[in-house]
């Protein structure tokens, strides 16, 4: 299971990555364009935008992951350890169950996305909109690898 999930932990670092750089050299053909060209090529802006919702998209994964994103810690400072530990295993629950809800709507709309096209690219939206189904299922993996870190550690006190 280890091995499954530093493979989808490196699956998630390299789409974050990757994006991340294809919304950089986007950025840096624009520049170049601006300065030293007489105009600018027009794909660049949806492109550049399109590489940022997928570098968010595959990031939240690492945010996760890293412990990056909000949590209770102002309640569980009042509350004992155990009780802190409960409800962080609430806590976790809640956003599985709210990450499988996005799920399964950013399917619906990836669907209805299908027939139509980005203005510049001409790519179909739906594929811009599979970054949420991504985001749902970042959340999803990396809360029920929280959860089931946070169960072997709630059941050793």
């Amino acid at each position: 299971m280890m091995k499954k999930m530093k493979l989808v932990h490196k699956l998630f670092a390299t789409g974050a990555f990757l994006s991340l750089t294809g919304m950089i050299l986007v950025v840096g053909i624009q520049v170049f364009s601006r300065f030293f060209l007489e105009t600018t090529p027009h794909w660049t802006e949806e492109a550049a935008r399109i590489f940022f919702i997928y570098a968010v998209a595959f990031g939240t994964g690492t945010g996760i992951v890293n412990g990056d994103f909000i949590r209770l810690n102002i309640i569980g400072k009042l509350l004992s350890s155990r009780q802190d530990k409960l409800l962080q295993l609430i806590t976790d629950i809640i956003i599985i169950t709210l990450s499988i809800i996005l799920i399964i709507y950013s399917l619906e709309f990836v669907a209805l996305g299908m027939d139509e096209r980005t203005p510049a690219l001409q790519i179909t939206t739906g594929y811009v909109f599979i970054s949420m189904v991504i985001i749902g299922l970042a959340i999803l993996i990396f809360t029920l690898e929280n959860l089931c870190r946070s169960v072997k550690g709630f059941n050793r006190q």
